[in-house]
């Protein structure tokens, strides 16, 4: 019954679209259409979502590898030095600030603020900067 109902809707039971590693990918590493191919070698738009992204674990040769085991790539790693902003309106403060810890873009990170000595929270940008409101 559950079958039928996902067919009349054009949905699929079937499991996630995966890519199977070609060689060891390390933990960190992103994915490229060099390093995967396709499980059944038909390449999907789905299979394009998975491309760019980095693995959470050594992916070996011949493994699968699905969205749950990547993270967007992180742009901010624990302990490097980042510019952190506040912006508002025509008002931008900017100052140099110690992360602590991983993020990507558009998802939030604890930062030490060098000169006041205060963790702040701000979100990655594109250009690996911290934003804080």
């Amino acid at each position: 019954m559950i079958s039928a109902i996902f067919f009349s809707l054009g949905l699929s039971l079937s499991s996630p679209v995966s890519l199977t590693a070609n060689d060891v990918i390390r933990a960190g590493d992103l994915i490229t259409p060099e390093n995967v191919s396709p499980e059944g070698d038909v390449w999907q738009d789905e299979h394009n979502a998975l491309i760019g992204r980095e693995v959470r674990r050594t992916v070996y040769a011949g493994q699968s590898i699905q969205q749950k085991d990547t993270q967007s790539p992180r742009l901010v790693k624990r302990n490097q030095l980042v510019t952190v902003k506040y912006l508002r309106g025509p008002l931008e403060i900017s100052l140099t600030g110690r992360a602590m810890g991983e993020a990507g873009e558009n998802e939030t990170v604890p930062v030490l603020n060098l000169q006041s000595r205060q963790v702040v929270e701000g979100t990655v940008q594109a250009g690996g900067w911290i934003w804080v409101k």
